[in-house]
């Protein structure tokens, strides 16, 4: 059977119509049973093959905010983030999925349209049936896709109870989606398959080449490496510069590479509260959350406590992983957090100056 995954970029254009289409040029009948990592290739495919046909909006909440799946850049709007999309690509979508490890991902349905011949569906299940005229195949009856309708009358898309708020709205949707939970980590799953797949993934066995001793973790290695090896952690440089071969680990590092070296005009984000100027508009957004709102909106996904910035949320994790990754230079010790280690120097190294 040949199978083509056919991808056009600039896929959120309503200019014109896009196609991605998965289909074989003959029908033989399905296996009953296929593997783990087919299953999860199948489940993206039939979710990007439904986001590329359509006009749903990619999005993910952060209690305030309605955040771009792909750069986090933060709107207050979701339609200012439905015309934001045009700048992302199918590939991306792809890519980002694949990095989650075909987690849930939310979609608002409020304006559900095919790109293709432009009729309107008021649920996933009837555009799903509409693609079908269009030679669109699915190769599943389920897909990686949380609808929602984001407007005054706020509805589960599902079993059609109403909520005061989007908060609680988006609460809810856990009972009919996060059902398979991973015992080492806490993360959910849709199904078992998808928790099957987690776990041979992220929760296998991990060995040090250098001393052959093994860890249940990549985070438990990670840390041995950093104490035991004194190895150094190369940061993931996810921001190239498209004039030059310099890449960056946070995308303010870049803009300011644009400027220094290449002499771009420095871009200016105001506060419209204090007229503060940023850098990037997420610096913008992130100073009007944690100075003038001081809303607790960065929640642990294991407890789902609330705190106001994303630090106090990394800082509050270990509670839960008992994870211990800075190490005292003096005496090898591991601590959880850079707190600790200051509070352990400060009492037992006393000649030592705190960093």
């Amino acid at each position: 059977m040949l199978v083509r995954f056919e991808i056009h970029l600039n896929w959120w254009s309503s200019t014109e119509v896009l196609f991605a289409k998965i289909f074989s040029e003959e029908q033989p009948e399905q296996p009953e049973k296929i593997s783990a990592r087919s299953y999860a290739t199948l489940l993206r495919k039939d979710t990007i093959n439904i986001i590329a046909n359509s006009t749903v909006c990619v999005f993910q909440w952060n209690k305030s905010w309605y955040t771009c799946y792909f750069c986090k850049e933060s709107f207050i709007n979701i339609d200012e983030l439905r015309r934001h999309n045009d700048i992302h690509t199918l590939k991306e979508l792809d890519d980002r999925i694949i990095s989650q490890q075909n987690r849930m991902v939310k979609i608002e349905i409020s304006q559900l349209f095919c790109k293709i011949c432009k009729k309107e569906s008021t649920s996933i299940q009837e555009l799903r049936n509409h693609l079908k005229k269009h030679e669109i195949h699915f190769n599943l009856n389920e897909d990686l896709l949380i609808p929602f309708k984001i407007n005054q009358n706020l509805h589960c898309q599902l079993c059609n109870e109403s909520f005061d708020s989007f908060w609680l709205l988006n609460i809810h949707m856990n009972k009919h989606y996060k059902n398979h939970v991973c015992p080492v980590c806490g993360t959910t799953f849709s199904n078992s398959v998808l928790l099957t797949l987690h776990k041979i993934r992220s929760h296998r066995i991990w060995r040090c080449i250098q001393c052959d001793v093994t860890f249940n973790t990549k985070a438990e290695k990670k840390t041995h490496d950093i104490s035991i090896h004194k190895q150094q952690i190369k940061k993931k440089l996810r921001f190239p510069c498209k004039y030059c071969q310099e890449r960056f680990s946070q995308e303010n590092n870049r803009t300011q590479h644009l400027v220094d070296a290449h002499g771009l005009p420095k871009p200016e984000h105001k506060c419209q509260l204090c007229f503060k100027v940023f850098i990037t508009r997420s610096l913008r957004n992130n100073h009007i959350k944690n100075v003038h709102q001081k809303e607790k909106n960065k929640e642990c996904d294991v407890c789902h406590r609330l705190f106001y910035a994303k630090s106090d949320v990394t800082r509050h994790k270990v509670t839960h992983t008992k994870e211990k990754k800075v190490a005292c230079e003096s005496c090898d010790t591991l601590f959880a957090t850079k707190d600790s280690l200051r509070k352990h120097i400060k009492r037992i190294h006393t000649n030592v100056p705190i960093k």
